[in-house]
């Protein structure tokens, strides 16, 4: 548009011109010949000139929007610049809208998304008074202290006909940990070489890779590498694992109460006015069910040249046929969420974990005693109750939450780790508050909880490495603080402090980084900054 009202105004201003230097000799000359002659030859130019401006307009007018042309230069588009008299195209180099990224056209959407977080830890643990071979541990730690880093970055999107896709790459091949530690391959045999700042153990790992389908409504089907996709605590899964298999999930939303929106409504001179809207509900109910099929571990072969090999348990003394078929970790999960808007919220998950067999890995019966089996899930079925309930006070909100767990079959798993009679140590259960929460700058959270789970009541391979070091027979309390620095970046602590629940058991699991059994006494501390993006 600007273009063309330069343009018109051009012609305008000749026009203009063409007729005052038509009319000065007019008014000098006397002869009607002459003058007619001159305005013959006047009229004659202001028809080339006009018929040169309508061919430039018809051009303007089929570039419509100046798309950009292409040439041998590349990407670009023509410009156009005006003296008032002079009109000069040039082509340039279009930068500021050339495409950088191309999409297949079956995404519908595309995210990037990750984070990296800094960490100084410190652990220490310490053996039972007396223990080995009559020597006195008395206020004898072993202890570590770390400088830690983790990053983690995925992308993740939806596909025409309600498919989606998720991939993340994470540091760390360790399925509970994400985390390397700074300084730790400097040793001439780690990969690499070692030396300071060697790499060896910087490696990238895929932590996450899943496909799945949305298209039947309240409905979610999820294999591969996958989130967590029950509703669950620290207490039973380490939150950095990601299960590997089938997943199933339904949820659907019930209202009771609220209404629709009022008609709209009309002032004196006739306007409407906007209705308010609709009530809000009395209260939201979520209800959900989810479903996992796990592969816990893969056998191989599933037929072995030759005889099958055996097992012998080493506590029992009984021989078995080494199992040749896959274990599979099964989860049934059912709950609801009860939301009175601006009020409060309730959580319930009740959940049931089973095994179905214990490959070739896990076959060998668990202890949990120095010296024993760390990893069997044999006789493990779990029932979980995740709960949680939320509430404001004023602006701030606030939760109390708690978990509750039983091994149904704990008689035959501390049977089997040589301590029969010991069923009762079953049960895991934790209950804590949190005041505050992280969303955007300036938003600050504190929590505090307790935490007990005895011997032979939940799978040692899953438990959180964090907290009491991965290990059972261990109960304390745990403290959280964080603050939020920017939209993006928040920094936050956490100290945990347990002992040994029993002391006639030792604490089953695979320690993280104290490496003792029976762990009498742990302390943890972490201080972490997180970068979101």
């Amino acid at each position: 548009m600007f273009t063309k009202k330069n343009i018109l105004r051009a012609a305008g201003a000749s026009l203009a011109v063409v007729l005052s230097l038509a009319a000065q000799p007019l008014r000098a000359q006397g002869s009607d010949a002459e003058r007619l002659q001159k305005l013959e030859q006047a009229v004659g130019q202001l028809q080339k000139r006009n018929a040169e401006l309508e061919q430039e307009v018809s051009g303007l007018k089929k570039r419509t929007a100046w798309e950009p042309v292409a040439g041998a230069e590349g990407k670009g588009k023509t410009e156009v610049t005006s003296d008032g008299k002079t009109y000069v195209e040039k082509f340039v180099p279009q930068l500021a809208s050339a495409e950088k990224w191309k999409l297949f056209p079956a995404i519908t959407e595309l995210e990037l998304f990750g984070d990296l977080r800094l960490r100084y830890e410190y652990r220490g643990g310490r053996l039972p008074d007396h223990f080995q071979l009559g020597q006195n541990n008395s206020n004898d730690w072993q202890e570590r202290e770390r400088e830690r880093y983790r990053l983690r970055i995925g992308l993740r999107g939806t596909l025409l006909d309600d498919w989606f896709f998720g991939v993340r790459l994470e540091t760390s091949a360790n399925a509970r940990s994400t985390n390397v530690t700074i300084g730790a391959d400097t040793s001439t045999t780690s990969p690499g070489g070692g030396g300071p700042f060697a790499k060896g153990d910087d490696g990238v790992f895929v932590g996450q890779a899943y496909g799945g389908y949305k298209g039947f409504p309240g409905f979610t089907f999820t294999g591969g590498r996958m989130p967590n996709p029950f509703v669950n605590t620290r207490m039973v899964w380490d939150d950095d694992i990601n299960p590997e298999g089938l997943a199933e999930q339904w949820k659907h939303t019930f209202t009771i109460g609220g209404g629709a929106a009022a008609p709209v409504s009309y002032s004196k001179d006739g306007k409407n006015v906007a209705p308010p809207p609709p009530a809000e509900p009395l209260v939201k109910i979520d209800v959900f069910a989810n479903f996992g099929q796990f592969v816990y571990d893969d056998s191989n072969p599933t037929n072995p040249i030759g005889p099958r090999p055996t097992t012998t348990q080493p506590i029992g003394g009984e021989t078995q046929l080494t199992p040749n078929t896959n274990a599979f970790m099964l989860g049934w999960q059912v709950g609801a969420k009860f939301d009175f808007p601006h009020i409060a919220y309730f959580q319930l998950a009740p959940t049931l974990y089973n095994y179905t067999g214990d490959g070739n890995t896990f076959n060998v019966h668990f202890s949990g005693d120095p010296n024993g089996n760390q990893t069997g899930i044999n006789s493990l079925l779990v029932f979980d109750i995740p709960a949680e309930i939320g509430w404001k006070v004023g602006k701030i909100p606030m939760r109390a939450f708690g978990d509750f767990a039983t091994n149904f079959e704990a008689d035959d798993r501390a049977s089997a780790a040589g301590h029969p009679g010991g069923g009762g140590q079953r049960y895991a259960y934790e209950g804590g508050l949190g005041i505050g929460q992280l969303k955007k700058k300036h938003d600050w959270q504190l929590e505090a909880y307790w935490q007990h789970q005895e011997q032979f009541s939940l799978d040692p391979n899953l438990i959180d490495t964090d907290l009491f070091n991965a290990l059972l027979n261990q109960q304390g309390v745990v403290v959280t603080a964080g603050y939020m620095l920017a939209d993006a970046v928040f920094f936050n602590v956490t100290w945990s402090y347990a002992w040994r629940i029993n002391g006639s058991y030792g604490t089953g699991g695979i320690p993280d980084a104290i490496t003792i059994n029976p762990e009498d006494q742990y302390q943890l501390f972490q201080a972490n900054l997180n970068f979101k993006f």
